[in-house]
């Protein structure tokens, strides 16, 4: 009897897990799959004990999941899944799926790269005792083109070296070197490749987005709005100061025409006698020639 229990308990185990991704597919109406390329453990740790309260990240086998989303009539979802090759994990929020790829590409962070990755930015070694011991690795230093010097047992850089451009693929010595000294080139980062709002399929590309390119036609819109609020005197919070303001001097402008001498507007009303009386020495002056 214990021998049967012990047989089958792999499948309970299955059975227990396929439930549970059938309740969140239900719960949740946004479903988003995250590629694990370029990205680490560490930061998938930070980002779930951040976001623990609007999303649950879950790394399943996709037969599991293609099996769950069947059973929560997600039907679609277990299409795209079978579609996809490589390992992926699942992201489970009632979150905008715009904002959440904005949540998880503000969380990306710089790390060293691993052996033939390209480089993100150019890399740049600041000059700073490595810690390093003098030794067989001077020679990798040469051929790296770092000065180096010796200085109190220990190999300083020189000066400072760009030691690989932005696209570069970094060469395993390198990289070696990067991650003794915790320099970084990489961008880890949680990739969201495909993200389901309900039924709607949402690719990478439309879900990135480029927040300049909406925040200038909504401040030049906002602009506009507020000129042509203030012009026809509406008043709100935003424009109520303006609107006096321009009352204020469209006041002066005509008590200073129609030469009511106020305290604030008697340089207006003086300013604007002489000019006359300038203009009116001109044309008598005109006449007498």
């Amino acid at each position: 009897m214990p021998q049967s229990s012990l047989m089958l308990r792999p499948k309970e185990i299955k059975a227990a897990k396929i439930r549970e991704l059938e309740q969140l597919f239900r719960e949740y109406s946004v479903v988003g799959v995250v590629g694990l390329t370029r990205t680490s453990a560490e930061l998938l740790h930070r980002l779930r004990a951040k976001m623990r309260d609007v999303a649950v990240f879950r790394s399943v086998k996709k037969t599991l999941a293609i099996k769950g989303a069947l059973g929560a009539g997600r039907d679609y979802f277990a299409e795209e899944l079978a579609r996809i090759k490589s390992p992926v994990m699942l992201i489970f929020t009632n979150m905008n799926p715009f904002l959440l790829k904005l949540e998880l590409d503000g969380a990306r962070v710089l790390t060293p790269p691993k052996p033939n990755e390209k480089a993100d930015i150019d890399v740049v070694i600041p000059p700073i005792n490595t810690g390093l011991q003098p030794g067989p690795i001077l020679s990798e230093f040469g051929k790296m083109k770092i000065p180096t010097r010796i200085e109190g047992g220990t190999i300083w850089i020189a000066r400072e070296t760009t030691v690989a451009k932005a696209g570069d693929a970094i060469q395993p010595a390198l990289a070696s070197l990067l991650a003794k000294l915790e320099i970084g080139a990489v961008y880890r980062s949680v990739n969201l490749e495909v993200a389901f709002d309900g039924p709607v399929r949402i690719p990478r590309d439309l879900l990135t987005l480029n927040r300049d390119e909406y925040i200038k036609p909504l401040t030049e819109a906002h602009v506009l709005v507020v000129t042509l609020a203030v012009r026809i005197g509406y008043p709100t919070p935003e424009t109520i100061g303006p609107i006096i303001q321009d009352a204020h001097l469209r006041a002066l402008a005509l008590s200073a025409e129609a030469g009511y001498v106020t305290g604030e507007n008697i340089v207006h009303v003086l300013t604007r006698a002489a000019r006359h009386a300038e203009a009116l020495r001109g044309f008598i002056n005109s006449r007498s020639i």
